[in-house]
């Protein structure tokens, strides 16, 4: 598959890698980082793939590759930005 060439390119430090392999083989990591994960370690790993080609590896939208290259070069994190709205009327 030909594409563009991918805005953001991805360096992982290898305690990062470690770090990324291991959420991708966990039993029990929550399967949202793990598509994150695999979409990380497959930019790092591949840097000749086109975004198109790491979402059919990591079975997902190329809209969802290129917004985690993106946050992953302002933040190295694959959590979630806060949610805007109204806040918690009730306190646990």
């Amino acid at each position: 598959m030909k594409g563009p060439k991918p805005k953001y390119e991805i360096q992982l430090l290898e305690n990062e890698r470690n770090e990324l392999r291991q959420i991708v083989s966990a039993r029990k990591s929550p399967q949202v980082k793990v598509m994150r994960a695999r979409i990380v370690l497959a930019a790092h790993e591949h840097a000749e793939w086109s975004n198109q080609q790491i979402a059919a590896h990591a079975q997902c939208t190329d809209r969802a590759v290129r917004k985690w290259r993106r946050r992953w070069n302002e933040s190295k994190s694959l959590a979630d930005l806060p949610r805007s709205g109204a806040p918690r009327r009730f306190s646990l």
